[in-house]
């Protein structure tokens, strides 16, 4: 039996959500095929950041330099770059589907804008986001026919790809969660409740949401609290006028933190919050779950979806701070009922993990 090629790309993966997807699949296919004949090359930002083996890595650290820059690589350099390597598989992991030559294409489709009317705030603070949600709709569109499998992550998703661009090979792949060994071991004050909220500073993100609820607390809930945000001045736009307007002493801007140190917080944090107006999955949804630890989230359907089974969750709408406020009052005095969740989609057609996509993938 020849070895198959397979070529894995995600040239503009290098922070945030879209880099933790990358990093479990490239983690996930470096053990899956030991003992196979199966040859894995990984387009990538930057190689220093992976060390898994049994994979070559190839570099561009040009990409996410301009679009000009994507487009060019993912229209005109890789078809190139295919007739050189001759893969049997190109696996897009990051929603546009190339012009190459290869015996199967796949596309992960991740990118939430194409789904989100974009505000005023969004325009002011991140006009990318404004952009992306009018550009992406026909970028998603280009050669999205040509590819075996189109996989996204959440089955709303799914139903809007198939109305939206006549498709029928639309595959739910739910995010898999890939634990770390041995996480940074945080140490909080144990004299204060530690709410945390990992995330990119952007506007659809509605800091907001919880800076205004704790405007509305009392003093006493005030003082009992602390709410760890992973961003810092100078990160974005968005996030220099969420520092410049709500000087909170709740607030602890701790900045940027890698894999181990955000796994830290899990283990070390109280409730996870989770206000974000768009997401195709939340990742962290799915990790402060697997660590056990209560969560406030947007009452919108992608978390929700998310969540699945969960007990320690309640929902809050994202326009309502007064709700929030309430929600954090009632943790902070350990009163809370929480409101629960059930996953309500048939899971006969989905893929749970990792294994199971290269399963497909792979399968003659």
């Amino acid at each position: 039996m020849s070895k198959q090629t397979i070529v894995i790309s995600g040239i503009n993966m290098k922070d945030g959500g879209i880099f933790t997807i990358l990093d479990n699949c490239l983690q996930k296919i470096s053990h899956y095929i030991e003992n196979k004949d199966i040859k894995v090359i990984a387009l990538v930002h930057d190689t220093s950041k992976f060390k898994y083996p049994n994979i070559d890595y190839l570099e561009f650290p040009e990409a996410k330099k301009s679009w000009f820059k994507r487009l060019y690589y993912e229209y005109f350099y890789f078809k190139k770059l295919s007739k050189k390597i001759h893969p049997d598989i190109w696996f897009s992991l990051h929603d546009v589907s190339p012009d190459v030559i290869a015996k199967k294409r796949f596309v992960y489709c991740h990118h939430p804008t194409v789904f989100y009317k974009a505000t005023y705030k969004d325009w002011k603070f991140d006009y990318k986001v404004g952009v992306f949600s009018i550009l992406y709709k026909y970028l998603f569109q280009i050669n999205i026919k040509k590819n075996r499998a189109i996989f996204v992550q959440q089955h709303w998703i799914k139903n809007e790809f198939e109305k939206l661009y006549n498709i029928n090979n639309v595959i739910v792949c739910q995010p898999e969660f890939v634990s770390i060994s041995n996480p940074n071991k945080i140490v909080l004050d144990d004299s204060k409740i530690h709410f945390f909220y990992p995330l990119i500073a952007r506007s659809f993100k509605n800091v907001e949401c919880i800076a205004d609820a704790i405007k509305l607390l009392p003093d006493s809930i005030k003082s009992s609290l602390q709410v760890h945000l992973t961003f810092d001045k100078g990160d974005s736009n968005y996030a220099d006028f969420i520092i410049a307007n709500y000087p909170l002493k709740q607030f602890n801007f701790i900045g940027k933190l890698s894999r181990i140190e955000v796994f830290g917080y899990y283990e070390a944090m109280d409730c996870l919050l989770f206000p974000s107006k768009l997401e195709t999955w939340g990742l962290p949804l799915s990790e402060a779950k697997a660590f056990g630890k209560p969560i406030l989230a947007a009452n919108l359907p992608y978390a929700k979806e998310t969540v699945g089974d969960y007990d320690k969750v309640s929902f809050f709408d994202t326009e309502n701070p007064k709700q929030l406020a309430q929600m954090i009052t009632d943790f902070v005095n350990k009163t809370i009922q929480f409101q629960g969740n059930k996953y309500t989609f048939e899971t006969k057609n989905q893929l749970n993990d990792w294994n199971a996509i290269f399963d497909f993938i792979f399968k003659k």
